[in-house]
């Protein structure tokens, strides 16, 4: 991933998330490092893998069908023997099963593998890093290894980060080492495969010193129905609201006291007078701007002539701008043109995908055109809008799914 660009989605994306999938109005974003223990361990550990398809039949033959020899085996499965003796030895070389005197068994890993229809895999002296969470030492769940997606910025690296293009990104501070429970209370946990642990730890100790390193996050804060306050976190894995990084923000009073602080220095600029330098740029003029009834969200009414032609895109119709850690969102109260909208944002999903599930296509209807105010509107009902706009395309593809 570039580091100039550490996520590969625009802010747009989780504000959209935040307010018509979450219910909570967003406010304002932030955009966080925030501060991760990276340690390094050596153990033997027990990894699950799905058994290949002859592994588990043969483990299966010998355990449950008293089938103890290559020439049993092959013949009970209609194998060739020679195929059959390779699984076996390969199996062996596992520590699965073992060889006595020509007399295939299974050793308790084989029988354990067998019983949870798993294939344990054993390796000695197994290094590798986990990372926690400073504020709380919690564990980062699974998709945060997934380093094709996930950027971990090194101490060395945040200078650079802060002053690259994009948004401006604030790094937290921690005085907090990790909790010399941690590693003990992750590898106890029942769920411990969901925060990257091996099935099963044993030797385990820790190599070097800890490392701080930073992950890079979106926050929105935002309102929901009922007044309260809430902030949403978001990693680079997805556009999509990470409940344990969120609540991880919702309950440490230190990051609420940075953003807070945040806010108030950013209103030092008036939010209104962002978005009047926004509309000069754009060549759109004085426009009505208001805020969404009581709440602090900005809305920009823009005429429908603004739209479409040489004007905004109809699929910016209902999405947020931001600035700095400000928003806005760009509005037409004429519904013929907020149908439009609709019209060509699904256009552009669809275009998006060679292969979309029709369920996928039902949400991502319902989900804009809650964003549009538009109330519910069918796959039908689209189809003959498409229709009578002349969207034959559209129109056919979402005929495919009705």
């Amino acid at each position: 991933m570039n580091r100039n660009r550490l996520f590969s989605f625009p802010e747009q994306r989780v504000l959209e998330d935040a307010a018509f999938a979450r219910d909570v109005l967003p406010t304002q974003i932030f955009a966080l490092l925030l501060p991760v223990w990276s340690v390094t361990i050596q153990a033997d550990i027990t990894e699950a893998e799905d058994y290949e398809l002859i592994d588990r039949f043969l483990a299966r033959g010998i355990a449950e069908g008293g089938l103890t020899t290559t020439a049993e085996l092959a013949d009970f499965y209609a194998l060739e023997p020679e195929l059959v003796d390779r699984a076996l030895r390969a199996l062996a070389a596992i520590g699965h099963v073992a060889d006595d005197s020509g007399r295939w068994a299974l050793t308790g890993l084989g029988l354990r593998s067998v019983r949870d229809r798993k294939r344990y895999i054993v390796t000695r002296g197994d290094r590798r890093k986990l990372y926690f969470t400073a504020f709380g030492s919690k564990p980062l769940t699974r998709p945060y290894y997934d380093t094709r997606k996930v950027t971990l910025v090194t101490a060395e690296e945040v200078p650079g980060i802060r002053s690259a293009d994009g948004p401006r990104f604030h790094e937290l501070m921690t005085t907090r080492g990790l909790d010399g429970n941690a590693l003990d209370a992750l590898a106890a946990n029942p769920q411990r495969d969901r925060f990257n642990m091996p099935d099963r730890v044993e030797g385990l100790r820790r190599l070097g010193s800890d490392e701080l390193v930073y992950l890079p996050v979106y926050v929105v804060r935002g309102r929901t129905p009922q007044g309260r306050q809430r902030y949403l976190a978001y990693g680079q894995v997805s556009a999509e609201a990470d409940p344990d990084l969120s609540d991880l923000v919702d309950r440490t009073p230190e990051v609420v006291t940075v953003l807070e602080a945040e806010l108030t220095t950013a209103r030092r600029e008036s939010d209104l007078e962002r978005v009047r330098a926004w509309l000069r740029k754009q060549n759109l003029g004085k426009q009505h701007v208001a805020r969404v009834s009581s709440d602090e969200l900005l809305r920009v009414r823009l005429s429908p002539d603004r739209f479409g032609g040489d004007g905004l895109s109809l699929n910016r119709v209902g999405s947020f701008v931001v600035q700095a850690n400000s928003l806005f969102q760009l509005w037409c109260d004429d519904v013929a043109v907020r149908r439009l909208a609709l019209l060509s944002r699904i256009d552009t999903t669809l275009a998006a995908y060679s292969k979309v599930d029709r369920t996928v296509v039902v949400d991502r209807i319902a989900r804009i055109a809650r964003q549009l105010d538009l109330g519910e509107i069918s796959l039908a009902e689209l189809r003959d809008a498409a229709v009578a706009n002349k969207r034959t395309a559209l129109a056919a593809q979402l005929n495919g799914f009705l």
